[in-house]
């Protein structure tokens, strides 16, 4: 019985016969993006390497994205999973792969407070806890650090019609690190690994608080900027909380 013909004959099998036709022509099982959310943590924390020069007023946070620039502190990131098959794909493992650490930028920081509450991240990713290993996702404010990930009910498969987003939080207080999430899931038996961002894609950046020359502040009273070499009291090199 021809594979067509078995899937009308037979309920159920047409979605299979379907998934393995898209897997003979290199369809994806999963697809994923990955962009920067700093909303998550509610303010804005940008750090560059240059020295900015402009106007408080300008478009700031604009040019510090025009040179090596990250999240300053804790950073926030959100993967979308998508499916392309029938079935339920299974989350295996989800880790984060850090593949540089250099010294935390030391150019120009922006510093914009809270003006609302943080968004609820489901993923943390703790980048000082492991060198040259995988570091696995936590579940977000567990003091302890020692519930993983995928432990307690949170996004644990994707199922087609159904994109999820994995809302991430990312701190470190020693690096400016660049990495990437690593997500393993298997599918009717079969085990793939999918990395986000994608290799030739710039990879999440975020870096440590920690002396810088230059820091504007985008305080409701009025933007200001400081020089933190000749005025380093008015400067903020640590987290306010």
């Amino acid at each position: 019985m021809t594979p067509l013909v078995l899937a009308v004959a037979v309920p159920g099998v047409a979605p299979l016969v379907a998934d393995r036709t898209r897997d003979l022509f290199s369809d994806e099982v999963l697809s994923v993006r990955g962009d920067n959310h700093p909303e998550l943590v509610a303010g804005q924390y940008w750090a560059t390497d240059a020295v900015l020069t402009g106007p408080p007023s300008g478009p700031v946070l604009d040019e510090v994205r025009q040179h090596t620039h990250a999240q300053l502190g804790t950073s926030g990131q959100q993967v979308t999973l998508v499916s392309h098959r029938s079935g339920r794909i299974d989350i295996e493992t989800i880790t984060a792969v850090v593949e540089e650490r250099r010294k935390p930028l030391e150019g120009t920081a922006f510093v914009a407070d809270p003006q609302g509450s943080e968004e609820t991240a489901l993923v943390e990713f703790r980048l000082d806890s492991g060198a040259g290993v995988e570091i696995p996702a936590l579940v977000p404010d567990d003091a302890a650090g020692a519930r993983p990930y995928l432990s307690d009910g949170k996004i644990r498969f994707v199922e087609q019609g159904k994109p999820e987003h994995l809302v991430i939080r990312a701190k470190t207080e020693r690096c400016f690190c660049l990495w990437r999430v690593r997500i393993q899931y298997s599918y009717r038996g079969d085990r793939h690994t999918v990395v986000v961002p994608p290799a030739g894609q710039p990879a999440f950046a975020t870096t440590a608080w920690g002396p810088h020359r230059v820091e504007y502040n985008m305080r409701t009273e009025g933007p200001q900027r400081y020089d933190c070499k000749t005025s380093p009291a008015s400067c903020r090199f640590k987290p306010a909380s």
